[in-house]
């Protein structure tokens, strides 16, 4: 028999965690409300059958305050990740951007796309079903530069999810088709500050 060792090439990966349930209530309830009274982000993505989106104002800081951690923990485990960032010739900090809500509806999606920033994450706040279906999806290259999928299955068992991935894995968000209610996520970015 041949003595042989089988070893997997690094990469990077997705952090997932969840909200502290007075986070989550409060961000549901500004995002609830958020067609009232919240700004309206304009985006690149126009396509017909797209949701609206709103800036989160409310809770903002708050939330900034809980994903600060989850991003020193993604520098402590992927440190070549940003080594591999060589673009600024001094040390900055970092900043969360300012986050929004997205109020998707039955029928609608986001498609592929990628983020600004070196971070981003995505939240499953409130999800208006119970139906296993592929819900969000990573897509990105492997090591011989074939396409490949990671697609999440979410359902009410996963409001309150967060996951922090490098802002440039390009991902999407599938429609639902039964329920009228909102499907609600709050996104945003992590940038250098400068």
């Amino acid at each position: 028999m041949i003595n042989s060792e089988f070893y997997y090439l690094p990469n990077l990966g997705v952090l997932k965690t969840n909200l502290p349930k007075k986070l989550k209530n409060k961000l549901l309830k500004e995002s609830k409300d958020a067609e009232l009274n919240n700004e309206l982000l304009k985006t690149g993505i126009t396509a017909t059958g797209v949701p609206i989106q709103f800036l989160l104002k409310d809770t903002k800081k708050e939330l900034q305050e809980f994903i600060i951690p989850l991003v020193n923990t993604y520098f402590k485990t992927h440190p070549d990740y940003f080594k591999s960032i060589n673009i600024l010739n001094k040390k900055c900090d970092i900043l969360i951007d300012r986050p929004w809500i997205n109020l998707q509806r039955k029928h609608q999606y986001i498609p592929n796309h990628i983020h600004d920033g070196i971070l981003s994450y995505n939240i499953f706040l409130k999800i208006p079903y119970n139906k296993k279906s592929n819900s969000f999806e990573f897509s990105f290259t492997n090591v011989c530069g074939q396409p490949q999928h990671h697609s999440m299955n979410i359902t009410k068992k996963d409001e309150g999810v967060v996951l922090l991935f490098p802002s440039q894995l390009t991902h999407c968000v599938y429609p639902f088709y039964d329920s009228e209610e909102y499907r609600i996520s709050i996104a945003g970015n992590v940038k250098f500050s400068i």
